[in-house]
């Protein structure tokens, strides 16, 4: 079965990133929500996509800068989320994107304290983070993002070199430029880069997860 999951929360209605839009994908139905994180200075993992706080922000300034009592409030008037505070919703299914390096120590001690190793699963285009993550706990689930450019360059024997268990996060734009080399790995397949789950139809095989904006 497909699961459906939020790209930075239900991102089509409400501010990316937020308690709110976490809070509107599962309302709306979704599996879940994908979620990107980083640390800051005294190392407290955050949910954030950008370096600064200034596009989703009151204000700006460099997370990793900061102390988590220094940070601005969003945009929408929320703290800045904590990853534990995510977790606390109850998605089925949690995508933990971790951004730049170094953070995933964080990042895993965050989900290990909530108990939700099980409902997470861990990607970062810094594929050394995801390496390093899963060398510290061989039952964490993890995965590789790609962008479109080196997705399109994967080969057959590149994938085979991976580890059984790894997810494949790859654009939908390159899945579909290549539909036949992608379908048998269609079980290990998160695909994002999508408004809506319907932008997948036409593919002719279904994957494990799709990343939507929306429904």
């Amino acid at each position: 079965m497909t699961l459906i999951l939020g790209h930075r929360g239900l991102s089509s209605l409400h501010l990316e990133n937020s308690m709110t839009a976490f809070r509107a994908a599962l309302q709306a139905g979704m599996d879940g929500f994908e979620l990107d994180v980083q640390p800051t200075t005294d190392g407290v993992c955050c949910v954030l996509h950008d370096d600064d706080l200034g596009r989703t922000a009151r204000c700006g300034g460099v997370l990793r800068k900061l102390r988590a009592s220094e940070l601005p409030e969003l945009r929408n008037g929320e703290p800045v989320p904590r990853l534990s505070d995510a977790l606390e919703l109850g998605a089925r299914l949690v995508n933990v994107e971790l951004k730049g390096e170094p953070g995933w120590k964080q990042a895993l001690a965050a989900v290990e304290a909530a108990e939700a190793l099980d409902r997470v699963i861990f990607s970062s285009f810094e594929h050394s983070e995801v390496l390093q993550l899963w060398a510290a706990c061989q039952e964490a689930r993890c995965g590789f993002l790609w962008e479109p450019e080196e997705a399109d360059d994967l080969d057959a024997e590149s994938l085979e070199d991976l580890p059984e268990t790894l997810t494949f996060h790859v654009p939908l734009s390159s899945v579909k430029k290549r539909p036949a080399f992608w379908k048998p790995h269609a079980g290990r397949l998160a695909l994002w880069g999508l408004k809506t789950p319907r932008d997948a139809q036409a593919l002719g095989f279904d994957p494990r997860i799709l990343i939507v904006d929306g429904l």
